[in-house]
């Protein structure tokens, strides 16, 4: 599994138009890609306007496909493009291991 960690700083009083935006149109596009897994919004409670977007993929090559096919929508770009003033830093991890508490197994 391969994870993008997309780390964001909204504009001051910013973070639901960004959930809203991310909601509404980046999440939706990146649902159709080959090899998407699943996201996670994490919003920071010591900072409101910065956010971690995490992103599993199926493997590296399906993150890589995403940025590369030209289109704008799914890109991390079409997120800069519809909010001027955020501010992203984008990483990429190899996921080696996944633990899970006892009580998800018992329920899975």
């Amino acid at each position: 599994m391969f994870v993008q960690m997309i780390s964001m700083q909204a504009p001051l009083g910013k973070i639901e138009d960004l959930r809203k935006l991310l909601l509404s149109e980046y999440l939706p596009a990146l649902e159709n890609r080959p090899g998407f897994i699943t996201a996670h919004l994490l919003e920071q409670v010591d900072d409101r306007d910065s956010a971690h977007l995490m992103i599993y993929w199926s493997n590296q090559r399906a993150l890589e496909a995403t940025e590369t096919t030209g289109v704008l929508a799914g890109s991390t770009t079409s997120i800069v493009a519809r909010m001027p003033g955020l501010r992203v830093q984008r990483q990429s991890y190899i996921a080696t291991m996944t633990v899970r508490g006892r009580e998800e197994i018992e329920r899975a």
